[in-house]
């Protein structure tokens, strides 16, 4: 029997967790974990895996994840955060501890932290970081040329989704959005894969951080 799988994505509210075609919005990453089976197959949408300072590009991960992607959507995997930009509020202290970030970026830190707290070397034998833009680039074939943003992108995402089995559930509204709900099911399609051992590292033999774990994203 396959183990169970969810796709999670963060939002404002807290975590879109998406499974066998519902779709819940959970406060805390721990929470979500203490909610499914033990041997549950998490795909996440957030880095996982710091370095200790930070390389332009990111991580090596990054870096590649960027190159598959190429000029369309490589834009959509921002480079994670060196471990020393941890708990910073604002960009000149982000920058000041070595981070050059985004306000995207800064703005993600905290949902980064709170998976960061949760993590250990053991768990990422069930809990994986993914990429949305990886999956759609596997369904397609090829970067998607449309962007989420819009109602065109949106539908033909749904359209690769529901063709490889993903159905569209219905939104719980409690404070996410269509992009949250989209994200989380694409990241329930990379664990379906990594369930059933088809799915791809990137890179294939990647890093570890200081405190163990693997700096890398499944496709």
């Amino acid at each position: 029997m396959m183990a169970a799988v969810a796709g999670v994505d963060g939002c404002r509210t807290g975590w879109v967790v998406a499974r066998d075609g519902c779709a819940d919005v959970v406060a805390t990453f721990a929470a979500v974990l203490d909610r499914l089976p033990p041997d549950a197959v998490v795909a996440i949408d957030i880095p996982i895996g710091l370095p200790r300072n930070y390389a332009p590009g990111g991580r090596e991960c990054d870096r590649l994840a960027r190159r598959l992607l190429g000029r369309l959507r490589g834009s959509s995997v921002f480079p994670a955060p060196p471990r020393s930009a941890l708990g910073a509020r604002n960009l000149p202290t982000a920058r000041d501890r070595g981070w050059p970030a985004t306000l995207q970026g800064l703005n993600i830190l905290p949902k980064i932290e709170e998976v960061d707290s949760v993590m250990s070397p053991s768990l990422q034998r069930c809990v994986f970081e993914a990429h949305p833009e990886l999956a759609f680039f596997e369904l397609n074939g090829r970067p998607l040329a449309t962007t989420k943003h819009d109602r065109e992108g949106r539908r033909e995402r749904w359209g690769l989704l529901a063709g490889a089995g993903i159905g569209r559930p219905e939104r719980p509204r409690q404070g996410e959005t269509e992009d949250d709900v989209l994200d989380a099911c694409a990241a329930m399609w990379i664990g379906r894969r990594i369930a059933d051992d088809r799915a791809i590292r990137v890179p294939a033999c990647p890093a570890h951080d200081d405190r163990g774990l693997r700096m890398e994203i499944w496709r």
